[in-house]
């Protein structure tokens, strides 16, 4: 069995140069063999940084490589499928960016090339990876299996707790600056918009934390491009409501969790810290960051906000911010590919497989529809579990 993969870089831009790339050439288990860039420029820039032997503008180059096992895609929606079923056919293991698809109809034909070729698939829809999600998902299952509550609480007990007391319920507030989005990234073209680009991380980590239910229906608001909120309810009663603005500041930690049930809320604050209440062992819990050029600031949300002040004070400019040292809080992206090099290696399930990338589109496409129809899709069985043959015969 291997013990170091050969692995390629497909897309050398902005995001793969923040994540893919420093976390594919620190991983000891990994030897990066290729970046590509249809901009060879951009390939031969990361080849120089990072220390790759092969910059590449064509990525057949690369799929033709028997030497490679996976490969990580970060290009722009629009390519994924050709690029994923050339892999396939290859026998390559794939670690793509989100979206799987932009369409139901690239994902069943994703679905179809990996199960085809046997290959294992991960979709970075990252935040069910990340350290903060675990732990409220670990904190919120136990709460369910054995609700406690503190002696001072009011909690029912004269009457049978009607139907929709004691339902989970996920609310996810986004606020993020527009200017987050390039134009590829609005594009109906190249990305599709916001639901597609960026909710899909939300609405896979509410498929995730409520994994023992299936979707069924989803109302949405707003607009597919930009700004709207989504609800989308559980077969058995649970429930996520999100909210996405982009006319927020980056002046402000973007993304905030709050689930509720039987009593008590789980909240956790831009991953860096938790919290929760109504019950015994309610507590706080701080996750470290995983970029952090002020760890003497402190932890958790306010250490966080300290550790934000101090790197912008003296910029003139978002250049300068760009090229200073980065402030990242922990979304999971390298316990993501660590997961997977794993899976890879130990021949184990994928961590976020092709149904999970089909899933995150296909609510995000009725999503879309339902904006559109200003109405609520139901979200059909055969359409949520679709069936493929596992491999060709």
């Amino acid at each position: 069995m291997k013990k170091i993969l050969c692995a390629a870089q497909i897309g050398c831009g902005k995001f793969a140069n923040s994540q893919d790339l420093p976390n594919l050439t620190a991983h000891p288990l990994v030897k990066l063999k290729y970046v590509c860039d249809t901009h060879i420029d951009n390939a031969r820039a990361a080849a120089e940084k990072y220390n790759v032997p092969c910059a590449v503008s064509d990525y057949m180059q690369i799929i033709e490589d028997p030497e490679v096992d996976f490969i990580k895609i970060a290009t722009s929606h629009e390519v994924h499928l050709p690029i994923i079923e050339a892999a396939a056919r290859a026998g390559k293991h794939v670690f793509c960016e989100k979206p799987m698809a932009m369409y139901d109809e690239e994902a069943h034909k994703i679905i179809r090339a990996v199960r085809q070729g046997g290959i294992k698939i991960c979709i970075d829809l990252n935040r069910r990876m990340s350290p903060a999600m675990q732990a409220l998902k670990k904190e919120y299952l136990a709460h369910a299996a054995d609700p406690q509550h503190n002696p001072w609480q009011y909690v029912e007990t004269v009457r049978e707790p009607l139907a929709e007391e004691n339902l989970p319920h996920l609310n996810i507030r986004i606020q993020d600056e527009s200017s987050s989005y390039g134009l590829a990234h609005l594009s109906p073209l190249s990305g599709g918009g916001e639901i597609i680009g960026e909710s899909v991380h939300w609405l896979d980590l509410a498929c995730w934390l409520f994994d023992d239910q299936l979707p069924c229906e989803i109302t949405a608001w707003g607009s597919s491009r930009l700004s709207h909120g989504i609800y989308l309810k559980f077969n058995r009663g649970a429930s996520m409501t999100l909210d996405f603005s982009c006319s927020g500041t980056f002046d402000y930690p973007k993304e905030q969790f709050e689930l509720t049930h039987n009593a008590a809320l789980f909240r956790s604050l831009h991953f860096v810290e938790n919290c929760s209440y109504g019950f015994p062992k309610a507590g706080k819990s701080y996750f470290p960051l995983q970029s952090d050029p002020f760890p003497q600031l402190g932890e958790g949300i306010d250490g966080y906000m300290a550790k934000y002040m101090a790197g912008v004070k003296n910029s003139t400019n978002s250049k300068e911010l760009e090229s200073a040292a980065p402030l990242t809080v922990d979304k999971g992206h390298r316990a993501m590919l660590d997961a997977f090099v794993n899976c890879i290696l130990n021949d184990t399930p994928s961590p976020c497989d092709e149904m999970a990338g089909f899933r995150s589109t296909f609510l995000a496409r009725l999503a879309i529809e339902s904006i559109r129809r200003r109405q609520t899709m139901p979200v059909q069985i055969e359409d949520i579990t679709p069936v493929f043959p596992l491999k060709r015969h």
